[in-house]
């Protein structure tokens, strides 16, 4: 052991990684193709970065990853490959790639790396194609992909539920186009990413909020405005099918791409190239159930004047017919109507003369009441009048009695005055003032 520490070298951290890049060019000199999934993508100013994974062919695991990074002077040569593919698309999470790399080692960090120069757009776009049948193949299996479709559309949807962007040019082209129908359609919206790695989250959410909405909505509405081949297979989502098929109210998509359909318009109920022509068809389905209201009133009219017009043809012949079996009556009964009616005034007079009679003894009757119940009131009046007359304070003074007055207010207690006082005394006739000399009780006076 003692010579192996004298013999030893000795390595310094740079050295070491180094020395370890060195043998990993030796054995890598040249560029080489390596496949995986691309996942935690992130982008600075220049440069991309991403973790290079493999999973386990029969469950979602990862069992090997690398970091691979693609340098700015390669990112404008692989975009422009992506960019005049059959079918474009970009580098995103979740999708295979076959990249052209050089395996590295960055010695400041001791880390190994793939350095990626070039892509094979034919090997992802298999790939996704591959995904994208097996996610159709499999809702097929589960009885998804036709289920939303079997709901009945409402015969008037005015009440919408929409997924998308708020304030892009998908959403006022949707507003605008419902607003100049003059109808009176009240939107939902929620606000949703329509492209990246956050589309699948938000659209869930969404379906599961107006799933579960407070107010009763007629349609569900995913939309989005123009855009590539590659912003559109965000919409080829396993869990965004799911929840459409799912969904207890039917999902109308306009993802505003003329030639391409995604997995999201296969399971919709109706699926329409653009936010517009989304709203037309809404319009037109509200268009439509007006029109057959119109035309229902008009028949229900026209039903309701021929009615009319037999009724009236019937009630004629009922009147003519009237109108012969009352002349007829009239004359055959014309003697007995005659004394009916003289029994009649009879009657009538009779029983005038006997209200008129009982009127009249009702007439006296109130007239003694009256009389009787004025000359009891009088005599009552009379008799308050005597007592207010007797608690009049001039009598009360005439009979002997005098106010005390102190400063202009009475003095009521004898208690209130102080020696010297100067108090006014009212008599019947004058008055006199006087200064206090003395002040007793009642207990005094009596002794």
């Amino acid at each position: 052991m003692d010579n192996f520490l004298k013999t030893e070298k000795l390595y310094t951290i740079s050295e070491l990684n180094n020395t370890i890049r060195k043998l990993i060019r030796n054995e890598f000199p040249d560029y080489i193709w390596v496949c995986g999934e691309i996942q935690d993508l992130r982008k600075d100013k220049k440069h991309i970065y991403f973790n290079l994974v493999q999973k386990h062919p029969e469950a979602d695991q990862i069992i090997a990853q690398v970091k691979s990074i693609i340098f700015e002077d390669s990112k404008l040569f692989i975009f422009k490959r992506l960019k005049e593919a059959d079918s474009a698309f970009e580098l995103k999470d979740d999708i295979e790639v076959k990249l052209l790399c050089r395996v590295d080692l960055y010695p400041k960090w001791g880390e190994y790396r793939l350095i990626v120069v070039d892509v094979d757009p034919i090997y992802t776009l298999g790939k996704v194609a591959q995904n994208r049948q097996r996610i159709i193949e499999d809702l097929r299996r589960r009885g998804l992909l036709d289920k939303n479709k079997i709901l009945p559309l409402p015969i008037l949807p005015l009440n919408i539920g929409l997924i998308t962007s708020l304030g892009s040019a998908a959403y006022y082209d949707f507003i605008n186009e419902l607003k100049t129908s003059g109808y009176g359609f009240n939107v939902f919206i929620y606000n949703s990413y329509m492209q990246g790695k956050f589309v699948e989250r938000d659209v869930v959410s969404a379906l599961e909020l107006f799933n579960n909405f407070e107010e009763n909505l007629d349609v569900i509405v995913i939309t989005r405005g123009g855009g590539s081949t590659a912003d559109l297979s965000w919409f080829d989502n396993e869990r965004i099918a799911e929840a459409i098929a799912k969904s207890r109210l039917p999902v109308i998509s306009g993802l505003g791409h003329q030639i391409n359909t995604t997995i999201t318009d296969l399971v919709a109920h109706t699926s329409l190239k653009t936010p517009t022509k989304v709203a037309q068809f809404l319009i037109e389905v509200v268009r439509g159930f007006l029109e057959e209201i119109k035309y229902l009133k008009e028949e229900i009219l026209n039903e309701v004047s021929l009615m009319i017009e037999r009724e009236k043809k019937g009630l004629r012949s009922l009147a003519v017919g009237l109108d012969s079996a009352i002349v007829k009556y009239f004359r055959d009964h014309l003697t007995q109507l005659a004394e009916k009616r003289r029994d009649c005034l009879d009657f009538s007079q009779y029983f005038l003369a006997s209200r008129k009679r009982e009127l009249f003894q009702r007439w006296e009757l109130i007239k003694t009441y009256l009389t009787n119940l004025l000359k009891r009131e009088t005599q009552k009046l009379d008799h308050l009048r005597e007592k207010i007359s007797l608690l009049e304070p001039s009598n009360i003074l005439k009979r002997g009695f005098s106010i005390t007055l102190k400063n202009k207010k009475v003095v009521k207690d004898a208690s209130s005055l102080t020696f010297g006082d100067t108090i006014e005394t009212i008599f019947f006739k004058g008055r006199t003032f006087s200064r206090v000399e003395k002040i007793g009780d009642s207990d005094e006076e009596k002794d």
